[in-house]
Formats: C-alpha cells, sequence, structure tokens
C-alpha cells in the first residue's frame, strides 16, 4: 500500500510511519521540519505541491488540544482544506482522520459511535468540522479514528506531569475523580494502520480499563517514586492556571469525562490493545526515566 501520512513528526505520527514501513507500505511521511520519518518538509497550511497521489492519506497533523478556536482554525481546519484541494482531483480513494473523543463533549456514561456529538472545548469543534467537511466532500472511502487519551514515551501529557511531579508540587483541579478512555500511542497507530486496511466510517478508540485521572496521577507518581498530584478546588485551579500560563480548554479538557466504547473496533476493525490499561502501558512510557 501507497500511503502519505500527514504529521508525520509528531507523536502519534512517528509511530504510524515505524509501523507502516514495518508492515512493507510504500510510505510518504509529510512534516513542518526534518525527521527522520519524514520524506518530505511541508507547511500544509499552504496549497500542497503536485505530489503523486497515494492509496491511502492518513491524516494525524494539527496544532495542540489546548489551543484556541483561532489558532485550531487557521491549522486543522486550513490543513484539511488543502488535503481535500489536493487530494480529491488526483483521485486519492482512501482517507483516515484521526479525530478525538473531544467531539463528544461531557460523556455521561459510555459514548457509542451514534453518541451525540456536542463538544465544549475548541479542539474538540475543530475535529468535528473537519469530521462533516470530509462527510461532506463525500470521499470513495473515509474512515474516522475518534481517539481517547493518547499517552506514551515523549507525550506531552507526560513530560508537563512528569516535570511537575519530579518538582514535588503537581496541581490538579478538581478530586481527579473524572473517567476517562485512555490509549497507549503505540494502540492509537496500530488502529489507525487497521483502518487504513479494513475500515469503513467511524470508530472509537480507547483501551479495554477506563481509569480515573486520580488513578493515572497515582500510577505516574508510585512509577517514578514521587508524591502524587495535589487536588486543587477548580476556582483555585483556574488562578493558578492563568498565573501558569495554562488556557482554560486545557482545564476544561481535564475535568470532562469521556470514557469509549471500542466494541466496533474490536469487532469490525481486529483492534486489540497491546496496552489494555493504564499500568502496563506508563510502565513502558516511563521505563528509564
Amino acid at each position: 500500500m501507497r500511503v502519505l501520512v500527514t504529521g508525520a513528526g509528531g507523536f502519534i505520527g512517528r509511530q504510524v510511519v515505524t509501523r507502516a514501513r514495518a508492515r512493507g507500505w510504500k510510505v510518504t511521511g509529510v512534516a513542518r521540519r526534518p525527521c527522520p520519518e519524514a520524506d518530505r518538509i511541508a507547511d500544509l497550511c499552504r496549497p500542497l505541491e503536485d505530489w503523486p497521489a497515494p492509496d491511502a492519506v492518513i491524516h494525524l497533523a494539527g496544532a495542540y488540544a489546548g489551543c484556541g478556536p483561532r489558532e485550531l482554525a487557521e491549522t486543522d481546519v486550513r490543513i484539511a482544506r488543502n488535503l481535500l484541494a489536493w487530494g480529491q482531483p488526483r483521485g486519492v480513494r482512501r482517507w483516515v482522520f484521526a479525530s478525538a473523543a473531544e467531539v463528544y463533549g461531557d460523556i455521561a456514561g459510555q459514548a457509542h459511535e451514534s453518541w451525540p456529538c456536542r463538544p465544549v472545548i475548541p479542539y474538540g469543534r475543530a475535529k468535528l468540522e473537519i469530521e462533516r467537511m470530509f462527510q461532506a466532500a463525500e470521499l470513495p472511502q473515509l474512515v474516522v479514528c475518534r481517539l481517547g487519551e493518547v499517552y506514551g514515551r515523549d507525550s506531552r501529557i507526560l513530560s508537563e506531569l512528569g516535570g511537575r511531579l519530579r518538582r514535588g508540587f503537581c496541581p490538579w483541579p478538581g478530586d481527579g475523580k473524572v473517567r476517562i478512555s485512555f490509549l497507549h500511542v503505540e494502540d492509537a497507530a496500530e488502529a489507525l494502520l487497521l483502518a487504513a486496511e479494513r475500515g469503513s466510517g467511524v470508530y472509537n478508540v480507547g483501551d479495554n480499563e477506563p481509569a480515573m485521572w486520580r488513578q493515572f496521577l497515582d500510577a505516574m507518581a508510585a512509577l517514578l517514586g514521587v508524591r502524587s498530584a495535589v487536588s486543587l478546588p477548580v476556582l483555585v485551579a483556574r488562578c493558578y492556571a492563568a498565573c501558569a500560563g495554562i488556557t482554560p480548554h486545557v482545564l476544561r479538557l481535564l475535568t470532562t469525562p469521556k470514557v469509549l466504547s471500542s466494541e466496533h473496533a474490536r469487532g469490525e476493525l481486529g483492534f486489540a490493545p497491546h496496552y489494555p490499561g493504564i499500568r502496563t502501558g506508563l510502565e513502558e512510557a516511563l521505563r528509564g526515566v
């Protein structure tokens, strides 16, 4: 399979490129700056060059989840438009879009793919806008993977939390009893490749054991051998965040429940996470730290 991967230098993109090449696929990795996974260096916010059409596009490029609506519109949404403007006239048939659980908003219980989408942060709204843009384009084959909270070695969330934990003060908004479907980055990459091989439609993708943020923080602290995070009342956390340069969108992201049902991905794609829960996933991600 000939596949083009956007965001090839990113956290998930690097894993996708590595695993696709291991499958024997012919991969063109696209990134903004040179890296081992990138075959092409390009700013996807600009119109794309006249590249040859692959069999499939796996689209990952985009901004940080805590960004505001303007930056997301100027990056994520613009990139998606440019991709479509390039790929449709060239007859690209299969498209895989890495969306996110944030398209659902506050999830009371467990979200299936038919769950109403009512995003509460700009990141979720941008992801949903791109999903709808791709759907409206009536592409020959479109697969949308709504990923849970992706973590792993070199992830932003582990580096930031790890730094605060090791310094001895890691504040957390509320009591941390918000349930989340986590997903190790290697499993996220595998799900996207399975989607490129055989997927059709929308799939939720999380591990097998949803956990609370407090459990994630405590497990991480135990593995690092440091004190766990300190719970702050949400109002106090907002004041701290404002002083620390943390956006309100990040606070909302950390206090919004998002438990996904991945039954559809397991049954139709054959998705089986190598790291079924946060304990084994964090042990791998923090090994040697």
